[in-house]
Order: structure tokens, then C-alpha cells, then sequence
């Protein structure tokens, strides 16, 4: 009997402690989903049906403010849920997507990520000397004819550029090769070696590489790619840029 009293006093003090461990692991659990839903940048990681009608309330007034925040910004147009936003929020984010827009288009390097259609008729007057300044710059020189839009060139420019490129004759590309690259817990990949960093952009936003090709960087590691330097030897796999230098990987989806 004593000995059917422990098993019993054992079984019972197992199973309280199991349920305990649970009740603290489902608390862990709603927690974290709370803050996750509270932060409100995350709409599809919070699980709505833990959450009491006050919790909801507060959960969407983030997601609104998160969603705001990020389409005030202006740089990320597809990024911006505009259905969410209030008839008097709208002008404010047009007006912050066009100032973006145009900052990209005047810089004048990288007429594919200008949005020309948005511009107006002075402001394409603007864009189109800065772009034919920075195509100008960039034939000057004369090592990397194939990035040069020559077809924009006046007749005496094309001659300077022509003089330029006979100074200055491209280097021998580095050798490209397909390789396996092994990432840990994540088996291999085929990827493509020989790439290298011409240009961060944007704070990291956007690499391009020695091949003209331009990547978009996935938000979550722009801050990784902000400090990457040009010349940098990169390794692309798909969706991926991987820094051989810093042993860094980033998502990365090319636009260009």
C-alpha cells in the first residue's frame, strides 16, 4: 500500500509538473505573439485569434502606424500597403514617393530605377542631363565600354569616349565558374563565382556588380550589405550575394 501511495503521490506530481510546463510554454508562446503583433511590422507573423478585442485594437493601430512609417519613407513604393491608408494620408506618401523617385532619378546613374512616367515635364529636363552627365562620366572612363550607353553620346563626345577606351582597354574579366556552395543546415547550391562589387547604393539597398547587374537587398540584411565595400569578390547563387571576404550572405533579388 505504501508503495502504491509514492507511485500514485509520483504520477500525480509528474502530471502537475507537465501541466505546468505547458501552461508556461503556452504563456511564452502568447507572449511572444503579443509583442510581435504590437511591434506591427510583422502583420502575417501575429496570430490574431490569441489576442483579446483590446489587444486586436492595439495590434492594428501598430500595423497602421508600421505601414505609414514605411510608405512615408518613399523609397519602397510596392512595399506600401496604399489600401490602408486614410484619404488624408495618401498626399503625404505620393508627395514622399515622388521626392524619393526623383532624388533616384537625378543622381542620374541608374535611369532603370527612375520611374519616368511619374515625373513631371521640367523634372524629366533635369533627369534626362543628369543621366546623360553620369553616362558621360562613366564612357570617360574608358574601361568599361559595354556599362557605356554610347548611342547618347554627341559626335564629339563619342570621340573623346573612342580616345578613352583606347587609353584605358578593359581588363581581362575575372574567371567565372559554377561551384557548390555549402551552407550550414542547408545543404548546397549551384552557384556562379568571378563577381565582385562596382558600387553599394542607397545604404546598402542595392549592390551592383562588375557585370552591370543591379540587386535589390532584402530589407532584414541591409544592415550587413550597408557595410560592404566595391571590389569586394562576390559570389551569386540564387537569391543570394554572398561576400566571400566577410563570409556575409544576403537575400538579394536582381532588378536589373
Amino acid at each position: 500500500m505504501k508503495t502504491s501511495g509514492i507511485g500514485t503521490k509520483i504520477t500525480c506530481t509528474t502530471t502537475f509538473l507537465s501541466g505546468a510546463i505547458g501552461l508556461l510554454a503556452a504563456s511564452a508562446t502568447w507572449s511572444n505573439n503579443l509583442e510581435t503583433c504590437l511591434d506591427g511590422r510583422y502583420p502575417p507573423l501575429c496570430n490574431k485569434s490569441l489576442l483579446s478585442p483590446d489587444q486586436l485594437r492595439q495590434a492594428r493601430a501598430a500595423e497602421h502606424r508600421a505601414n505609414l512609417s514605411r510608405c512615408l519613407d518613399g523609397r519602397y513604393p510596392a512595399l506600401c500597403r496604399h489600401e490602408d491608408l486614410s484619404e488624408t494620408e495618401r498626399p503625404n506618401v505620393h508627395r514622399a514617393e515622388h521626392a524619393a523617385n526623383l532624388k533616384t532619378c537625378l543622381d542620374g546613374r541608374y535611369p532603370a530605377l527612375c520611374r519616368h512616367e511619374d515625373l513631371s515635364e521640367a523634372e524629366s529636363v533635369q533627369v534626362q542631363r543628369a543621366e546623360h552627365s553620369a553616362n558621360l562620366t562613366m564612357c570617360l572612363n574608358g574601361r568599361y565600354p559595354a556599362l557605356c550607353r554610347h548611342g547618347d553620346l554627341t559626335q564629339d563626345e563619342a570621340r573623346r569616349v573612342a580616345a578613352a577606351e583606347l587609353q584605358n582597354p578593359t581588363p581581362p574579366p575575372r574567371q567565372r565558374r559554377s561551384v557548390t556552395h555549402f551552407t550550414r543546415g542547408r545543404g548546397s547550391s549551384e552557384c556562379e563565382d568571378g563577381h565582385w562589387i562596382e558600387d553599394v547604393m542607397d545604404d546598402g539597398a542595392l549592390i551592383k556588380l562588375e557585370d552591370g547587374s543591379l540587386w535589390k537587398v532584402d530589407d532584414a540584411d541591409v544592415g550587413d550589405s550597408a557595410a560592404w565595400v566595391a571590389a569586394t569578390e562576390i559570389v551569386v547563387c540564387d537569391g543570394k550575394l554572398i561576400n566571400t571576404d566577410d563570409d556575409e550572405t544576403v537575400e538579394a533579388e536582381r532588378i536589373h
